[in-house]
Protein backbone atom coordinates (compact mmCIF):
# COMPACT_ATOMS: atom_id res chain seq x y z
CA UNK A 1 0.00 0.00 0.00
CA UNK A 2 2.78 2.52 -0.72
CA UNK A 3 0.82 4.33 -3.29
CA UNK A 4 -1.02 5.73 0.15
CA UNK A 5 1.81 7.70 1.16
CA UNK A 6 2.76 9.22 -2.10
CA UNK A 7 1.91 12.68 -2.72
CA UNK A 8 -1.45 14.06 -3.77
CA UNK A 9 -1.25 14.75 -7.70
CA UNK A 10 -3.55 16.36 -10.14
CA UNK A 11 -4.87 13.60 -12.02
CA UNK A 12 -6.25 15.62 -14.99
CA UNK A 13 -2.81 15.60 -16.23
CA UNK A 14 -0.53 18.89 -17.11
CA UNK A 15 -2.10 19.07 -20.06
CA UNK A 16 -5.31 19.65 -19.18
CA UNK A 17 -3.95 21.93 -16.26
CA UNK A 18 -2.41 24.21 -18.58
CA UNK A 19 -5.14 24.78 -20.37
CA UNK A 20 -7.16 25.41 -17.67
CA UNK A 21 -4.69 27.72 -16.40
CA UNK A 22 -4.68 29.85 -20.06
CA UNK A 23 -8.39 29.49 -20.13
CA UNK A 24 -8.45 31.56 -17.26
CA UNK A 25 -5.81 33.84 -18.68
CA UNK A 26 -7.73 34.22 -21.77
CA UNK A 27 -10.78 35.06 -19.82
CA UNK A 28 -8.98 37.78 -17.70
CA UNK A 29 -7.86 39.10 -21.20
CA UNK A 30 -11.51 39.64 -22.47
CA UNK A 31 -12.90 43.72 -22.57
CA UNK A 32 -14.45 43.67 -19.12
CA UNK A 33 -17.04 45.84 -20.68
CA UNK A 34 -17.93 43.33 -23.88
CA UNK A 35 -17.59 40.16 -21.03
CA UNK A 36 -20.33 42.06 -18.38
CA UNK A 37 -22.25 43.35 -21.00
CA UNK A 38 -22.75 39.41 -22.66
CA UNK A 39 -23.37 38.26 -19.06
CA UNK A 40 -25.68 40.57 -18.50
CA UNK A 41 -27.17 40.71 -21.81
CA UNK A 42 -27.80 36.50 -21.29
CA UNK A 43 -29.01 36.58 -18.07
CA UNK A 44 -31.27 38.83 -18.80
CA UNK A 45 -32.54 36.76 -21.76
CA UNK A 46 -32.63 33.91 -20.21
CA UNK A 47 -34.83 34.94 -16.86
CA UNK A 48 -37.13 36.94 -19.38
CA UNK A 49 -37.82 33.60 -21.46
CA UNK A 50 -37.99 31.49 -17.46
CA UNK A 51 -40.90 33.92 -16.55
CA UNK A 52 -43.21 33.89 -19.79
CA UNK A 53 -42.94 31.26 -22.17
CA UNK A 54 -40.17 29.18 -20.32
CA UNK A 55 -36.86 28.12 -21.37
CA UNK A 56 -35.29 25.46 -24.20
CA UNK A 57 -32.45 23.69 -23.98
CA UNK A 58 -31.49 25.05 -27.11
CA UNK A 59 -31.46 28.56 -25.12
CA UNK A 60 -28.73 27.63 -22.92
CA UNK A 61 -26.78 25.80 -25.46
CA UNK A 62 -26.50 28.87 -27.99
CA UNK A 63 -25.86 31.05 -24.87
CA UNK A 64 -22.79 29.16 -23.51
CA UNK A 65 -21.84 28.57 -27.17
CA UNK A 66 -21.43 32.39 -26.86
CA UNK A 67 -19.65 32.11 -23.70
CA UNK A 68 -17.19 30.02 -25.13
CA UNK A 69 -16.21 32.12 -27.89
CA UNK A 70 -16.22 35.63 -25.90
CA UNK A 71 -13.64 33.42 -23.20
CA UNK A 72 -11.89 30.98 -24.79
CA UNK A 73 -9.43 32.78 -26.90
CA UNK A 74 -8.41 36.02 -28.80
CA UNK A 75 -8.89 34.65 -32.15
CA UNK A 76 -12.48 33.09 -31.14
CA UNK A 77 -13.49 36.36 -29.76
CA UNK A 78 -12.70 38.10 -33.25
CA UNK A 79 -15.37 35.72 -34.14
CA UNK A 80 -17.81 36.48 -31.28
CA UNK A 81 -17.81 40.36 -32.10
CA UNK A 82 -18.29 39.53 -36.22
CA UNK A 83 -21.21 37.23 -35.75
CA UNK A 84 -22.77 39.04 -32.58
CA UNK A 85 -25.33 40.82 -34.48
CA UNK A 86 -26.60 37.26 -35.41
CA UNK A 87 -26.79 36.25 -31.85
CA UNK A 88 -28.79 39.57 -31.18
CA UNK A 89 -30.90 38.62 -34.03
CA UNK A 90 -31.63 35.18 -32.68
CA UNK A 91 -32.79 37.15 -29.23
CA UNK A 92 -34.50 39.44 -30.36
CA UNK A 93 -36.55 37.25 -32.78
CA UNK A 94 -37.17 34.81 -29.28
CA UNK A 95 -38.18 37.84 -27.48
CA UNK A 96 -40.85 38.70 -29.55
CA UNK A 97 -42.78 35.83 -28.62
CA UNK A 98 -43.67 38.14 -25.58
CA UNK A 99 -44.58 40.77 -27.54
CA UNK A 100 -46.75 39.32 -30.30
CA UNK A 101 -49.98 39.08 -27.99
CA UNK A 102 -50.08 42.65 -28.08
CA UNK A 103 -51.36 42.36 -31.72
CA UNK A 104 -54.50 40.25 -30.18
CA UNK A 105 -54.56 42.17 -26.60
CA UNK A 106 -54.52 46.06 -28.09
CA UNK A 107 -56.57 44.81 -30.49
CA UNK A 108 -54.56 46.53 -33.17
CA UNK A 109 -56.22 46.83 -36.56
CA UNK A 110 -54.66 44.13 -39.01
CA UNK A 111 -54.83 44.93 -42.36
CA UNK A 112 -56.20 41.58 -43.80
CA UNK A 113 -58.01 42.60 -47.31
CA UNK A 114 -55.63 45.53 -48.81
CA UNK A 115 -52.78 43.49 -49.33
CA UNK A 116 -55.05 40.53 -50.87
CA UNK A 117 -56.70 43.31 -53.39
CA UNK A 118 -53.26 44.89 -54.48
CA UNK A 119 -52.18 41.44 -55.57
CA UNK A 120 -55.56 40.58 -57.54
CA UNK A 121 -55.51 44.20 -58.74
CA UNK A 122 -51.66 44.10 -60.05
CA UNK A 123 -50.73 40.63 -60.44
CA UNK A 124 -54.27 38.73 -60.02
CA UNK A 125 -55.19 36.24 -63.73
CA UNK A 126 -58.33 35.90 -64.99
CA UNK A 127 -60.80 32.58 -63.95
CA UNK A 128 -64.01 32.26 -64.49
CA UNK A 129 -64.69 33.01 -60.54
CA UNK A 130 -63.15 36.19 -61.15
CA UNK A 131 -59.38 37.29 -60.83
CA UNK A 132 -57.25 34.88 -58.81
CA UNK A 133 -53.87 36.15 -56.89
CA UNK A 134 -50.92 34.63 -57.81
CA UNK A 135 -51.23 32.89 -54.46
CA UNK A 136 -54.99 31.17 -55.60
CA UNK A 137 -53.44 30.21 -58.37
CA UNK A 138 -50.38 28.21 -57.09
CA UNK A 139 -53.21 26.55 -54.71
CA UNK A 140 -55.01 25.14 -57.75
CA UNK A 141 -52.02 24.52 -59.69
CA UNK A 142 -48.68 23.21 -57.78
CA UNK A 143 -46.17 20.02 -58.65
CA UNK A 144 -44.57 17.74 -56.00
CA UNK A 145 -41.16 18.54 -57.74
CA UNK A 146 -42.13 22.15 -57.20
CA UNK A 147 -42.94 21.18 -53.27
CA UNK A 148 -39.36 20.24 -52.68
CA UNK A 149 -37.85 22.71 -54.44
CA UNK A 150 -39.71 25.46 -53.22
CA UNK A 151 -39.56 23.83 -49.52
CA UNK A 152 -35.98 23.24 -49.32
CA UNK A 153 -35.51 27.10 -50.52
CA UNK A 154 -37.38 28.51 -47.78
CA UNK A 155 -35.62 25.96 -45.12
CA UNK A 156 -31.91 26.92 -45.85
CA UNK A 157 -32.67 30.80 -47.05
CA UNK A 158 -32.14 31.86 -43.43
CA UNK A 159 -28.92 29.20 -43.16
CA UNK A 160 -27.62 31.33 -46.45
CA UNK A 161 -27.14 34.08 -44.29
CA UNK A 162 -25.46 32.75 -41.45
CA UNK A 163 -22.92 30.94 -43.40
CA UNK A 164 -22.16 33.71 -45.84
CA UNK A 165 -21.45 35.10 -42.14
CA UNK A 166 -19.30 32.42 -40.55
CA UNK A 167 -17.35 32.66 -43.99
CA UNK A 168 -16.54 36.05 -43.44
CA UNK A 169 -15.68 35.62 -40.30
CA UNK A 170 -13.25 32.51 -39.89
CA UNK A 171 -11.36 34.70 -42.91
CA UNK A 172 -8.26 36.80 -42.46
CA UNK A 173 -7.85 40.34 -42.81
CA UNK A 174 -9.31 43.54 -42.50
CA UNK A 175 -11.37 43.78 -45.32
CA UNK A 176 -13.44 40.25 -44.35
CA UNK A 177 -14.26 41.96 -41.10
CA UNK A 178 -14.80 45.08 -42.02
CA UNK A 179 -17.78 43.33 -44.91
CA UNK A 180 -18.63 41.23 -42.00
CA UNK A 181 -19.18 44.47 -40.07
CA UNK A 182 -21.09 45.83 -42.38
CA UNK A 183 -23.27 43.07 -43.35
CA UNK A 184 -24.20 41.64 -39.90
CA UNK A 185 -25.38 45.37 -38.30
CA UNK A 186 -27.00 46.42 -41.73
CA UNK A 187 -28.57 42.59 -41.14
CA UNK A 188 -29.81 43.27 -36.84
CA UNK A 189 -31.24 46.71 -38.13
CA UNK A 190 -32.88 45.55 -41.26
CA UNK A 191 -34.97 42.88 -39.18
CA UNK A 192 -35.41 45.32 -36.41
CA UNK A 193 -37.19 47.74 -39.03
CA UNK A 194 -39.09 44.66 -40.15
CA UNK A 195 -40.15 43.85 -36.43
CA UNK A 196 -41.19 47.18 -35.91
CA UNK A 197 -43.65 47.20 -39.45
CA UNK A 198 -45.27 43.61 -37.92
CA UNK A 199 -46.57 46.19 -34.93
CA UNK A 200 -47.36 49.32 -36.97
CA UNK A 201 -49.20 47.84 -40.00
CA UNK A 202 -50.08 44.32 -39.02
CA UNK A 203 -51.14 42.32 -42.24
CA UNK A 204 -52.28 38.69 -42.47
CA UNK A 205 -50.58 36.22 -44.98
CA UNK A 206 -52.60 34.55 -47.68
CA UNK A 207 -52.94 31.40 -45.99
CA UNK A 208 -55.15 33.24 -43.20
CA UNK A 209 -57.29 34.58 -46.12
CA UNK A 210 -57.44 31.18 -46.86
CA UNK A 211 -58.54 30.40 -43.76
CA UNK A 212 -60.35 32.65 -42.47
CA UNK A 213 -61.57 34.86 -45.38
CA UNK A 214 -61.85 38.83 -45.32
CA UNK A 215 -63.95 39.31 -42.55
CA UNK A 216 -63.51 40.38 -39.37
CA UNK A 217 -59.95 39.05 -38.04
CA UNK A 218 -59.01 35.71 -35.61
CA UNK A 219 -56.88 37.10 -32.98
CA UNK A 220 -56.66 33.54 -31.85
CA UNK A 221 -55.43 32.36 -35.39
CA UNK A 222 -52.32 30.34 -34.71
CA UNK A 223 -49.48 30.63 -36.95
CA UNK A 224 -49.39 27.93 -40.14
CA UNK A 225 -46.92 25.60 -42.41
CA UNK A 226 -49.79 26.95 -45.28
CA UNK A 227 -48.50 25.31 -48.73
CA UNK A 228 -45.04 24.09 -46.96
CA UNK A 229 -46.63 21.43 -45.38
CA UNK A 230 -46.21 19.52 -49.07
CA UNK A 231 -42.96 19.49 -47.93
CA UNK A 232 -43.71 17.66 -44.75
CA UNK A 233 -45.48 15.21 -46.79
CA UNK A 234 -43.43 14.48 -49.54
CA UNK A 235 -40.65 13.90 -47.13
CA UNK A 236 -41.82 12.39 -44.12
CA UNK A 237 -40.08 14.96 -42.18
CA UNK A 238 -42.11 17.34 -40.06
CA UNK A 239 -39.80 20.20 -40.38
CA UNK A 240 -42.51 23.41 -41.17
CA UNK A 241 -45.10 22.09 -38.89
CA UNK A 242 -43.27 22.03 -35.91
CA UNK A 243 -40.99 25.16 -36.97
CA UNK A 244 -44.17 27.39 -37.75
CA UNK A 245 -46.15 25.87 -34.61
CA UNK A 246 -43.23 27.82 -32.86
CA UNK A 247 -43.38 30.61 -34.75
CA UNK A 248 -44.57 34.38 -32.84
CA UNK A 249 -45.53 36.01 -35.91
CA UNK A 250 -48.94 34.94 -37.10
CA UNK A 251 -49.29 38.87 -38.59
CA UNK A 252 -46.10 39.85 -39.93
CA UNK A 253 -46.17 39.09 -43.63
CA UNK A 254 -45.44 42.64 -44.41
CA UNK A 255 -42.07 43.16 -45.26
CA UNK A 256 -41.16 39.50 -46.40
CA UNK A 257 -37.54 38.79 -44.53
CA UNK A 258 -37.81 35.68 -46.20
CA UNK A 259 -36.35 37.34 -49.46
CA UNK A 260 -34.25 39.95 -48.10
CA UNK A 261 -31.65 37.52 -46.20
CA UNK A 262 -30.63 36.10 -49.81
CA UNK A 263 -30.91 39.38 -51.20
CA UNK A 264 -28.46 40.89 -48.53
CA UNK A 265 -25.91 37.76 -49.27
CA UNK A 266 -26.27 39.22 -53.11
CA UNK A 267 -25.32 42.55 -52.46
CA UNK A 268 -22.77 41.93 -49.99
CA UNK A 269 -21.48 39.13 -51.96
CA UNK A 270 -20.44 41.21 -54.67
CA UNK A 271 -17.66 42.44 -53.04
CA UNK A 272 -15.74 39.42 -53.79
CA UNK A 273 -16.03 40.23 -57.48
CA UNK A 274 -16.90 36.45 -58.18
CA UNK A 275 -19.12 36.32 -61.19
CA UNK A 276 -20.44 32.45 -60.40
CA UNK A 277 -21.21 33.80 -56.35
CA UNK A 278 -23.55 36.44 -57.79
CA UNK A 279 -25.01 34.14 -60.10
CA UNK A 280 -25.92 31.77 -57.64
CA UNK A 281 -26.62 34.32 -54.77
CA UNK A 282 -29.08 36.10 -57.29
CA UNK A 283 -30.52 32.81 -58.39
CA UNK A 284 -31.25 31.87 -54.79
CA UNK A 285 -32.82 35.15 -53.78
CA UNK A 286 -35.64 34.75 -56.77
CA UNK A 287 -36.07 31.15 -56.02
CA UNK A 288 -36.83 32.15 -52.46
CA UNK A 289 -38.72 35.02 -53.84
CA UNK A 290 -40.88 32.49 -55.92
CA UNK A 291 -40.93 30.00 -52.58
CA UNK A 292 -43.03 32.82 -50.85
CA UNK A 293 -45.22 33.13 -52.83
CA UNK A 294 -45.79 29.50 -54.32
CA UNK A 295 -46.11 28.58 -50.44
CA UNK A 296 -49.09 30.76 -49.07
CA UNK A 297 -46.55 32.38 -46.84
CA UNK A 298 -46.43 35.97 -48.34
CA UNK A 299 -48.58 38.00 -51.65
CA UNK A 300 -46.22 39.97 -53.87
CA UNK A 301 -46.55 43.06 -52.41
CA UNK A 302 -44.81 41.35 -49.28
CA UNK A 303 -41.99 40.41 -51.68
CA UNK A 304 -42.21 44.00 -53.34
CA UNK A 305 -42.00 45.57 -49.95
CA UNK A 306 -38.91 43.17 -48.64
CA UNK A 307 -37.24 44.29 -51.40
CA UNK A 308 -37.72 47.86 -50.77
CA UNK A 309 -36.30 47.29 -46.98
CA UNK A 310 -33.18 45.71 -47.88
CA UNK A 311 -32.12 48.07 -50.67
CA UNK A 312 -33.20 51.31 -48.18
CA UNK A 313 -30.89 49.57 -45.39
CA UNK A 314 -28.18 48.49 -47.67
CA UNK A 315 -28.03 52.01 -49.31
CA UNK A 316 -28.16 53.60 -45.55
CA UNK A 317 -25.40 51.33 -44.74
CA UNK A 318 -23.19 52.36 -47.93
CA UNK A 319 -23.65 55.96 -47.19
CA UNK A 320 -22.73 55.83 -43.84
CA UNK A 321 -19.76 53.86 -44.44
CA UNK A 322 -18.60 56.16 -47.13
CA UNK A 323 -19.07 59.03 -45.14
CA UNK A 324 -17.13 57.04 -42.15
CA UNK A 325 -14.40 56.51 -44.76
CA UNK A 326 -14.27 60.28 -45.92
CA UNK A 327 -13.59 61.25 -42.45
CA UNK A 328 -11.10 59.00 -41.17
CA UNK A 329 -8.93 59.48 -44.21
CA UNK A 330 -9.47 63.55 -44.43
CA UNK A 331 -6.43 65.34 -42.29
Amino acid sequence: MRYLDRPEQDSSGPAVTALRRSWFEQLQCAPRGLLLGTLAGIAAYLLAMHFTSGNRPEQFLICGFMLVLLAWSDATRRFFTGVLPLFLFGVIYDLTHLTEPLVAGLQLPVHVAEPYHFDQAIFGSPAAAGRLTPNEFFAIHHWPAVDFVTGLAYIVFIYWAVAFAIFLAVRRGPEARRLLMRFGWTFLFLNLAGFATYYVYPAAPPWYVTQYGLGPVNYAAQASAAAAARWDALTGIPYFVSFYGRSADVFGAIPSLHVAYPLMVFLYGRAFRKRWLDVVSFGFFLLVCFSAVYLQHHYMLDVLLGVTYTLAAYGVERAISRRWAAGTSSP
